[in-house]
């Protein structure tokens, strides 16, 4: 990652109203961020003008203060003969750069990020190695370099030993991109160098970007949103959720673009330690680097389709930021999340007999003259359902797209999506169970990622993913797809033991 900028202090002057200047304390903190402000002369802390608060820092940066809240009102403390005026705001977004922001207009050209794990999800091993026996070539780079060193005035006098090693960085710059319905995205290498070369030796940190290029310009609030959109799938790619760093650049005077760096008040912050078990660079679901033309196709394709997706995978990524934390409120949102796919997503209404349409219209017409009750509202309800597709309906759907295509390794499935929804019957209406969930919570906990897999497994198939070409490599356990996969017939076995013993 790059500069901490969290935890930090920045004072300056801040702009309350058009024409109102006060000095102000700015603190980075996640949820606990703040902007303290204060003045001898009394100011209004409430307004919609207080939305937004622009600021210079005592380092001359400008700083613009987005969807800010008032937390702490005007107040006032002080001596008989000398008193200040204060109040405190909640900023959700502060930006830092050389202009200030005004999230209303449309001037953001593209976003730039970086996330913690973009070198395992692009991991380009070949652009930088190193020669051991460098024998054949030393010379010709020793020379090359003194003559370089010489043009510009600088002694040198390189000594070659009897082991001599060449460390290279190929000079690619561009990973992949591709043009998608957001904009132009692409990832890239930056490598910084420790320039004062020296006998403790020499360093080269590189850092992958990734960068969106919007189409037209934008606001900073819908930069904000499609940045989400392309982290959620990278997110999904890579197996886990990420922290992100990500900077805006706005198309500033004479065209120049100015870059401005964005501190989220609310993002989640993600834990990584040292010793943590990262996904294995062989384990993301495409390989982007080997593989760039079907990561690209399947990247475009997938967000095309999140207008219409939005609200079921927004619910999906809620509980994939959860990780190894299963309860029983897990499953039953990650249930609803098949209730409210698109119809395109889904199959279609069940067509019913004339004779059957003959009784339900009967039976309207009967409830319907009764008083008003809730158990006759519930009846009308019932009636109304018959025919719509079912939730199990749903959920079989679009599981049958995985058991397609790697049936083999999912003997059973539509018995755990199935049991999954009985599971959710039992935890929303208290529907008869025939496993005690209670007892047997890893159960639950096969059924919650049962359901979590089918969705975003057929979800990506949709988009051109080939999961047969995923399942054939060697190893894919450090993935939860992979996980998942590795013990499911272990899991189906337990399930439909449980289901056939007595209750």
């Amino acid at each position: 990652m790059m500069e901490n900028i969290e935890k930090q202090k920045y004072e300056g002057i801040f702009t309350i109203d058009p024409d109102r200047e006060i000095h102000g304390e700015l603190t980075l903190d996640g949820s606990r961020s703040s902007l303290y402000l204060w003045d001898k002369d009394f100011f209004h802390s409430y307004g919609n003008q207080n939305r937004i608060i622009k600021g210079v820092l005592n380092n001359l940066t400008k700083v613009s203060l987005i969807n800010c809240i008032t937390t702490l009102s005007s107040g006032q403390r002080g001596t008989n003969h000398e008193e200040i005026h204060y109040a405190k705001f909640f900023p959700h977004y502060v930006l830092f750069g050389d202009q200030h922001i005004s999230p209303h207009d449309k001037s953001i050209t593209e976003v730039n990020f970086v996330i913690d794990d973009a070198t395992v999800l692009f991991n380009d091993y070949d652009a930088f190695g190193q020669i051991f026996d460098a024998t054949p070539l030393i010379e010709q780079v020793v020379q090359y370099h003194t003559d370089y060193l010489t043009q510009h005035n600088i002694p040198h006098n390189a000594e070659i030993g009897p082991h001599p090693e060449i460390f290279y960085y190929t000079g690619k710059v561009e990973i992949f991109s591709t043009d998608t319905v957001l904009g132009r995205i692409s990832a890239f290498h930056n490598p910084k160098y420790m320039f004062n070369v020296s006998p403790d030796g020499i360093e080269v940190k590189n850092t992958i970007f990734l960068k969106l290029r919007f189409c037209n310009t934008v606001t900073f609030m819908d930069a904000i949103y499609k940045t989400s959109r392309v982290l959620n799938f990278l997110e999904l790619i890579v197996g886990c959720p990420q922290n992100i760093e990500l900077w805006i650049s706005k198309k500033g005077e004479e065209e120049r673009s100015v870059n401005i760096r964005v501190y989220d008040s609310m993002s989640p912050k993600y834990e990584r330690s040292e010793n943590e078990n990262r996904v294995h660079p062989a384990d993301v679901l495409i390989d982007a680097v080997r593989n760039p033309i079907e990561f690209s196709r399947v990247l475009a394709d997938w967000l095309i389709r999140d207008d219409i997706w939005h609200d079921s995978r927004s619910i999906f990524f809620a509980n994939f930021s959860k990780q190894r934390f299963y309860d029983g409120d897990r499953l039953i949102v990650a249930a609803n999340m098949f209730d409210i796919l698109p119809d395109s997503a889904v199959p279609a209404e069940v067509e019913l007999p004339e004779n059957i349409k003959c009784a339900l219209d009967s039976c309207r017409k009967i409830f319907k003259n009764l008083p008003s009750s809730p158990e006759r509202d519930s009846a009308l309800n019932a009636l109304g359902r018959i025919g719509a597709v079912t939730l199990r309906r749903k959920i079989r759907h679009r599981a049958q797209l995985l058991i397609d295509m790697v049936g083999d390794r999912l003997p059973e499935l539509l018995k755990a999506t199935d049991e999954a929804v009985n599971c959710r019957n039992h935890y929303v209406h208290g529907s008869p169970s025939r496993i005690d969930y209670s007892k047997e919570s890893h159960i639950s906990t096969f059924l919650t990622e049962t359901l979590e897999f089918v969705f975003a497994a057929s979800d990506l198939i949709d988009a051109g993913w080939d999961i047969r070409d995923w399942c054939a490599g060697s190893r894919r356990i450090s993935h939860p797809f992979g996980q998942y996969l590795e013990t499911y017939k272990s899991d189906i076995s337990k399930l439909i033991s449980l289901l056939q013993s007595p209750k």
